[in-house]
């Protein structure tokens, strides 16, 4: 009996190995290369619940271009420099009250060691003329207030940061502390783009096609907020077993004209009508699987597996 027992306990044992490595085998074979740097910064928001008020981040689509930077949901709330530095730029709309206001509102630039700079937009109105006197501004030095100004939806601040002399931005979580966040992002909509129609596919559906066609997936982070919709950090595509594309969201610099991420990849490489681009994809007849992995910046992972089947048909596309 004790022979039996123990024979029992050893399989139920090897099943749970087996099942644990089976699922663990799917996420981790994403490139775990998140660039966290060796400086670090402070947040420049002291706040309660830091994690749910930052609403955007680093490298999503606002359209026709990169989002550049975090948004903390903010109001009149002080902002402190992230690290000590030297004021480089001051734009606040009474240096020319008849000048259209620009995106960025009131704003202000530092530089810092190693080649850093911080940026802060949509600053609330009142400068502080105290910090134009300073040669040096310590870290932790208060300078402005969190405010609605410039192109602005909601009161927020919108930070920046840069490195090697302003030639790249980075995603900032690279140099700030880290924030709460246990939870994977949301792989939503698998989409087959036809002219200016779209198709969302669905599991063990049929489609006909006549070609290749631009195909996306819907994704987003929402983090702690229920309510945020924040972009990805990296994913992976693998279509029909092999890795068709990998995106990441680490620094963009800008080179020939346009804007690229650390791939040499430029929007419309990364991005198709807001959603993230997989490619012109090339199907064969009967079944086909998509696979994703989604990664936000702390390696918290999402995967789904889209399977459906394809008849190619003649057609005037």
């Amino acid at each position: 009996m004790q022979v039996k027992k123990r024979t029992y306990s050893i399989l139920v044992l090897l099943v749970v190995m087996v099942v644990l490595i089976g699922n663990h085998s799917i996420l981790p074979q994403e490139n775990d290369n998140k660039k966290q740097e060796k400086i670090q910064f402070i947040w420049p928001i002291d706040s309660e619940d830091l994690s749910k008020k930052i609403s955007s981040l680093f490298g999503e689509s606002r359209g026709d271009h990169f989002h550049n930077g975090l948004d903390i949901s903010s109001y009149n709330e002080p902002i402190s420099l992230i690290g000590e530095g030297k004021l480089i730029y001051s734009k606040y709309s009474e240096d020319n009250p008849f000048e259209e206001d620009l995106g960025s509102g009131n704003c202000i630039w530092f530089s810092h060691d190693n080649g850093y700079q911080s940026a802060y937009y949509h600053l609330k109105e009142g400068r502080n003329y105290e910090i134009l006197e300073k040669i040096s501004i310590k870290s932790g030095e208060v300078f402005a207030r969190t405010g609605n100004t410039g192109h602005s939806t909601g009161a927020h601040l919108h930070f920046v940061i840069t490195k090697d002399g302003g030639k790249k931005i980075i995603d900032p979580l690279r140099v700030l502390p880290k924030v709460e966040d246990n939870y994977p992002p949301d792989i939503k909509q698998l989409i087959l783009t036809i002219g200016e129609k779209y198709s969302v596919i669905k599991n063990n559906e049929s489609l006909n096609v006549s070609r290749n066609f631009p195909v996306s997936v819907a994704m987003n982070d929402k983090g702690l907020n229920k309510a945020h919709r924040r972009g990805i950090s990296s994913a992976r595509f693998i279509v029909n077993g092999e890795l068709t594309k990998e995106i990441r969201f680490q620094e963009i610099s800008y080179l020939n004209g346009k804007w690229i991420n650390e791939d040499n990849l430029t929007f419309d490489d990364l991005y198709f009508d807001g959603k993230y681009f997989i490619g012109n994809l090339e199907f064969r007849s009967g079944e086909n699987k998509i696979e994703i992995i989604a990664s936000d910046f702390y390696n918290n992972r999402a995967y789904k597996k889209f399977t459906f089947f394809i008849n190619k048909i003649r057609g005037k596309y």
